[in-house]
């Protein structure tokens, strides 16, 4: 969906195409003047952005510290465990670490936040050390990884700072990896808080976000700066009106000429506004400027002297606070760590690994070593200073309110010498107060004496106007107030023709536009929709892009049965959930996002098993060029892939008391049963009674795990097809005997008679089940004969899983 030519490109030459033939020339000029400005190119390593690990400790579900690796670079890989063990907060935990915001207390989709009930929680109950999490990435397929690390030192979830260190120790900013805002347009994360409520996000939202990557978000900007200027012209053209209702009711029962002429050229549908600018030149005023003057001073106000009692109480409340803790030690600490943070950061821009102390000149002093302590004590001291902090952020947001209640010296009384001209320019002066009891002194005295003032000029002022003119001179007002509207308003009507007529050519060809990019997104958001819902009764059409960017909305075209249907009160919760990833896989796997990763969690929920054959597949085909982490306590989900084939690394999560985490990787389940018995069979110590039921069973158990792991490659239904999920646990489910395993296996019926499809594997295959069904009579005295029967359970396990994978090959068994 990436377009070489840059949007301000593509838009200026279709422009000068169309420009004398459709789009009137005035209008093309104004097309031009609101073009968007060229993008300034973006910071941050090209390539993608791939995960190598996540570390959480003392983070939501996990207690001590635990690593979950990933593999680099393309693949799938699943993370599966139970409800409560700690899945979701791995995934929260990368995220954290990379945008510092969390769906679950943040609100989905950046929305509103939740309720302090969903903020609570967050550190774990059973670790004491500071929360902290941390993902490692490899930036632009460069070897060499470079790790996030977010670390709290306060009770809040904001009270966080994050680091980003390369694998040679040295720091650089989260901006030097990718810029902040490819996080926002093409989001890697889903959590399940939001794959449940993606459909609930303002449709305007979501049409923001789809414009953006598609390469078409300005044409937002452009369209908001005709929209704008259109506005700007009618409300021009508007305002005669109200202005003319006004003049009227002031000449309403005047007797005078002037009156009556005024009238006369007010009167009608088309006001005759040469006539009314005519009569007011030759009725000019001496004293207009007076006039106006003495207006604006009787409109004059001081300071709202309530308002600023108010202001000046919490100021002193906030001066007094920081008294308090100026010399206490959280003040001191606050003072420490700000200057350990300067030495942190005089290192970092040393080239050197370990910089001179600026003090004593000692060289190399500031090294490695010391800037892990110094960051160490940064910590320690920011917990402390966090009650001076406040204090000082208090006191600065109560002086900026004073200082905000202090208004600029009028216009009118700028270039006066006047009492009140210079009791304003005092007053003015106090913004630039910074000392709190100083600030609040002269307020408080200046206020009171200023408004005041106010109040006696604006008293003298509004008596000097009422003696003026009392009778023409307000009609004059109104109508020259009017004449100019009016004389505007002519002006406006050219302008609105013109940004009317490019504005109505430039949605024309932001339809055009859109729907050349849009094709590609919904293709890709159907073709996810058809693997998710093949089976289901709703079909996903086209997804459009309706309005404009401040009233845009995303159009889904949505049937049941072939029927057109509205798009969401018709599916059930599971289609939700497809519909959801439909509209998340494109956007996140776009060619044009630096994120090499996507990161789900727990997208099985509410989908019934043919969806998640369908999420299977989808999932590996993201993984062909996208590294793709799901979290999932659903094991339908690990089921899906190994019926269908598909590579995957499994991980199983679980989570032990004091929230002691841990991560296993899941091998062949054959391979698992053999080793476990070949680990029992080399016991010399086992006794032969114990060896003669348990080394069977663990072989029998070996040899179905294979029998299975071959049906799921061969059995197919009457019309051919491969079974589904559902339809081949069923048949596996009912079975009891071992014999009725191989027989599924390699006959495709577990009733079939097996054992000369067995021989034919390898001699004796069939007299090694009968002897693991009958326990290996005549027993396994010696470690050597229980080695034995571990070896020919793996030639026969083999055998069966290589032979089927030929019959399969040939079509296969019904």
């Amino acid at each position: 969906m990436t377009e070489e030519t840059p949007l301000r490109s593509l838009i200026a030459a279709r422009i000068n195409a169309a420009e004398g033939s459709g789009l009137p020339p005035d209008a093309a000029a104004l097309l031009r003047d609101v073009l968007p400005e060229p993008v300034p190119e973006q910071a941050g390593h090209a390539g993608p952005v791939y995960l190598r690990s996540v570390t959480a400790a003392g983070w939501r579900g996990v207690g001590a510290e635990v690593t979950l690796d990933l593999p680099p670079g393309p693949g799938l890989t699943v993370i599966a465990g139970r409800n409560g063990t700690g899945k979701s907060s791995f995934a929260e935990a990368a995220e954290m670490a990379l945008t510092g915001r969390n769906a679950r207390w943040d609100g989905p989709h950046g929305g509103k936040a939740r309720p302090v009930v969903w903020r609570q929680g967050w550190r774990n109950l059973h670790e004491s050390a500071a929360p902290r999490v941390s993902v490692t990435v490899t930036l632009g397929g460069t070897p060499a990884p470079v790790t996030v690390h977010r670390t709290w030192y306060g009770e809040e979830v904001k009270d966080a700072r994050t680091t980003v260190v390369r694998a040679d120790g040295t720091e650089m900013k989260l901006e030097e990896c990718f810029a902040p805002s490819m996080l926002d347009l093409y989001r890697p994360f889903l959590p399940y808080s939001e794959l449940g409520s993606m459909v609930d996000m303002p449709l305007s939202e979501l049409h923001r976000k789809i414009s953006a990557f598609i390469g078409l978000g300005r044409l937002g900007e452009m369209d908001a700066r005709l929209a704008a200027l259109l506005k700007e012209h009618k409300d021009a053209e508007a305002l005669p009106g109200p202005l003319r209702t006004a003049a009227v009711e002031a000449l309403t029962g005047l007797d005078d000429p002037r009156a009556d002429a005024a009238r006369r050229a007010l009167d009608g549908r088309s006001p005759d506004v040469a006539a009314v600018r005519d009569l007011l030149d030759r009725d000019a005023v001496p004293d207009k400027g007076e006039n106006e003057r003495l207006r604006v001073l009787a409109a004059l106000s001081g300071p709202d002297e309530a308002e600023v009692r108010g202001a000046l109480a919490r100021l002193r409340e906030a001066a007094a606070a920081v008294e308090d803790v100026r010399h206490s030690d959280a003040e001191d600490a606050r003072r420490l760590a700000a200057l350990l943070e300067s030495a942190l950061e005089h290192r970092r821009r040393s080239e050197s690994q370990g910089a001179d102390c600026p003090v004593c000149g000692t060289a190399g002093r500031l090294d490695e070593e010391w800037a892990e302590a110094t960051r160490d004590e940064i910590e320690r001291l920011q917990g402390e200073a966090a009650g001076a902090e406040d204090a000082r952020r208090v006191l600065i947001g109560a002086r900026r309110a004073v200082h905000d209640l202090v208004q600029p010296v009028p216009e009118l009384l700028r270039s006066e010498e006047s009492d009140l001209a210079r009791l304003w320019r005092e007053w003015a002066l106090c913004r630039s107060l910074t000392d709190p009891a100083e600030l609040a002194d002269r307020v408080g005295h200046l206020a009171p004496t200023l408004s005041a003032a106010c109040r006696q000029v604006g008293a003298e002022a509004a008596r000097r106007l009422a003696d003026r003119d009392a009778t023409w001179r307000p009609a004059a007002v109104r109508l020259a107030e009017w004449v100019t509207a009016a004389e505007e308003a002519q002006e406006a009507t050219g302008r609105r023709k013109v940004a009317h007529a490019a504005r109505t050519w430039f949605r024309k060809l932001t339809d055009e536009l859109r729907n050349e990019r849009m094709s590609r997104f919904g293709d890709h958001a159907q073709g996810v929709w058809t693997k998710l819902c093949e089976s289901s009764s709703v079909s996903l059409g086209r997804v459009d892009l309706k309005g404009t960017a401040q009233r845009g909305s995303v159009q889904l075209d949505v049937s049941v049965d072939d029927q057109e249907a509205p798009a969401y009160s018709v599916m059930s919760q599971g289609e939700l959930h497809s519909l959801a990833l439909s509209l998340f896989i494109p956007r996140a796997t776009h060619e044009g996002s630096p994120f090499g990763f996507l990161v789900i969690d727990d997208p099985v929920q509410s989908m019934d098993t043919r969806k998640v054959e369908g999420l299977a597949a989808v999932l590996s085909e993201c993984a062909r060029h996208r590294q793709v982490v799901v979290f999932t306590h659903d094991a339908r989900l690990e089921q899906a892939l190994t019926h269908l084939g598909i590579e995957a690394t499994i991980r199983h999560i679980s989570r032990e008391e004091n929230s002691q985490v841990t991560i296993e990787e899941r091998s062949d389940p054959v391979a698992q049963a053999l080793d476990e018995a070949r680990a029992v069979s080399l016991d010399p110590s086992l006794p032969q009674s114990v060896a003669d039921r348990v080394v069977p069973t663990m072989c029998r158990a070996a040899l179905e795990a294979a029998c299975v792991e071959a049906a799921r490659r061969t059995l197919r239904d009457e019309h051919g097809h491969f079974l589904g999920l559902t339809e081949f646990e069923k048949r596996v489910s009912g079975l009891v005997r071992t014999k009725e395993y191989v027989a599924l296996a390699v006959c495709g019926d577990a009733s079939a008679p097996a054992q000369t499809a067995v021989e034919s594997l390898p001699t004796g295959g069939w007299g090694l089940i009968n002897d693991l069904n009958a326990g290996a009579h005549p027993g396994l005295p010696t470690v050597d004969s229980r080695k034995q029967l571990v070896r020919r359970t793996e030639r026969l396990a083999d055998a069966i899983r290589r032979g089927t994978a030929t019959t399969a090959a040939q079509g296969g068994a019904r």
